[in-house]
């Protein structure tokens, strides 16, 4: 296929991956190889991986069976079951403050997009980018970009198929506005933090509420969500926001099944936020590198 012929010659002088002694995982995170950054050409906007349970501003891979989803037989019998693994590995994070918000973030030429094969020994199908766009005050944004390589492993079955038809070009924005699904989750931080967004037992079609746009490049497609285009999901953000340096919030994206043929449901990708303080002298700003405008 195209994307995966594009990610292959990225992969084509890519360093081998060497892997360090990490702290066992926990609470759900995965443990993940270590790769010498010096093999790739980073992001100055990436966000650290980090190296266990309490670690701050940094982001955590999280285990996809610690998001229960619906089952095989869920519309006869009701019943959701722990993910099977994700179809997806969660290889970069990015974190911006920027005027307005950057579109087709993850097909600029800087992005951690072209180099996600060489940051992993699994090959990649192709790239799966969110970017969440957060309000920041006096007009300016946030920008959280996550970078999830397809796995090419998981090139089959019903929740491959659901991925294949929500990238296809013929797909119409209705279609995917319907089905783009987000479990939410507060780790660690305040009760009221923790009851406003819930503990992964709430799960919502983004496109019912907020704001979404879908672009793609050869190997990547992108959903860009405006975390401010409802006054209730604005609330929820702005508590979130307050106190984002206290919390670990864990998100898990899916595409929703809606019929049985299509069941089990199963995790696209997901991640864990972990203690980020969002004071301006933390949060690089966006000034747009290799002639790309901000």
């Amino acid at each position: 296929s195209t994307a995966a012929s594009s990610l292959a010659a990225s992969a084509a002088s890519a360093a081998p991956p060497s892997a360090a002694p990490q702290p066992p995982p926990a609470d759900g995170e995965v443990a993940v190889a270590a790769v010498a950054s010096e093999s790739w050409p980073a992001s100055p906007y990436e966000l650290r991986c980090g190296e266990g349970a309490g670690s701050s501003q940094c982001y955590l891979p999280l285990d996809a069976a610690s998001f229960s989803v619906r089952g095989r037989e869920y519309f006869a019998d009701g019943k959701k079951a722990p993910s099977a693994r994700g179809a997806s590995e969660l290889l970069a994070v990015e974190l911006f403050r920027a005027r307005s918000p950057v579109e087709a973030v993850g097909s600029r030429r800087s992005a951690p997009s072209h180099t996600l094969q060489q940051r992993t020994a699994s090959p990649l199908a192709s790239v799966f980018v969110v970017s969440l766009v957060i309000p920041a005050g006096s007009g300016g944004v946030l920008q959280l970009v996550l970078y999830f390589g397809v796995l090419a492993a998981a090139a089959s079955g019903p929740a491959h198929q659901l991925l294949r038809a929500f990238t296809a070009p013929d797909t119409s924005d209705a279609w995917r506005n319907g089905r783009f699904k987000i479990i939410p989750g507060v780790e660690a931080g305040p009760w009221i933090v923790r009851k406003a967004v819930g503990n992964k037992s709430t799960p919502a079609i983004l496109g019912k509420q907020l704001k979404q746009t879908f672009s793609s490049s050869p190997g990547v497609f992108e959903v860009a969500v405006d975390c401010n285009s409802s006054p209730a999901a604005g609330r929820i953000v702005s508590m979130v926001k307050s106190q984002a340096r206290h919390l670990a919030v864990d998100l898990a994206f899916l595409i929703e099944p809606q019929s049985a043929s299509e069941l089990a449901e199963r995790v696209l990708g997901c991640v864990r936020i972990s203690h980020v303080s969002l004071a301006n002298g933390l949060i690089p700003a966006y000034c747009g590198t290799e002639g790309e405008d901000e």
